[in-house]
């Protein structure tokens, strides 16, 4: 069957308007919009939503233990640092997955460093494992700063306030709780590896002291 002119116009019409639907839709589910400022859906934005996602949920269904506590016997509940084969087992994950930075890496291995000399030189009390959240773990979960959160919440996550600037992405999370977004005030950077966006740093991870710092809660 042969199509009239108007039909055609008509198709054409049907056809832009679904279209932007679909890219509405898209820029709805990628960006939370700050009320005073928007930025439109570029490749970045998209491959740095596809990153977060993909992250936390390997972050989420691997359960890795990332500073792993040593103990003489399985049986003991005193640790006497870091568990370094467990931890280079763990961190050997983290740079097969592919999400992280080189600096990532090495940032979470300085953490490690000053964790496990600052274990090695506290007294028998602070290093018993059936006492509770030791000085040296996190009172919250250091990828969302957060302790509750809804079932699989990194599967919806989207990303605001996006700032990038010479391949380095600054930009804060937002998870779906029903039916909206609610801002999780989460910091993340992400850099520019090889042309692929990797994750540079993590808010939750500011939170590790300096071995003056668990010194001085010892002393406290």
């Amino acid at each position: 069957m042969k199509l009239k002119p108007a039909s055609i116009l008509l198709m054409l019409v049907l056809t832009l308007i679904i279209g932007c639907k679909n890219i509405n839709k898209i820029n709805d589910e990628v960006y939370v919009k700050n009320k005073k400022t928007s930025r439109p859906v570029d490749n970045d934005s998209l491959a740095l939503t596809s990153l977060i996602r993909a992250a936390y949920t390997w972050h989420y269904e691997k359960h890795l233990t990332e500073f792993p506590y040593k103990f003489d016997k399985e049986s003991d509940s005193i640790f006497t640092g870091i568990d370094w084969n467990k931890y280079d087992q763990n961190m050997a994950m983290f740079k097969s997955s592919k999400f992280f930075t080189t600096d990532f890496i090495k940032h979470h291995k300085s953490i490690a460093l000053i964790l496990d000399k600052s274990i090695k030189n506290a007294g028998i009390k602070w290093r018993n494992i059936n006492d509770g959240i030791t000085v040296w773990d996190s009172e919250a979960d250091d990828w969302c700063n957060c302790q509750d959160y809804p079932d699989k919440f990194w599967k919806t996550l989207v990303i605001n306030h996006l700032n990038i600037e010479n391949n380095l992405a600054h930009f804060s999370l937002s998870m779906k709780i029903g039916g909206d977004y609610a801002p999780m005030f989460y910091k993340i950077a992400a850099k520019k590896e090889h042309n692929n966006w990797k994750i540079d740093s993590l808010e939750g991870y500011n939170y590790y002291g300096t071995r003056a710092d668990y010194n001085r809660m010892m002393q406290n």
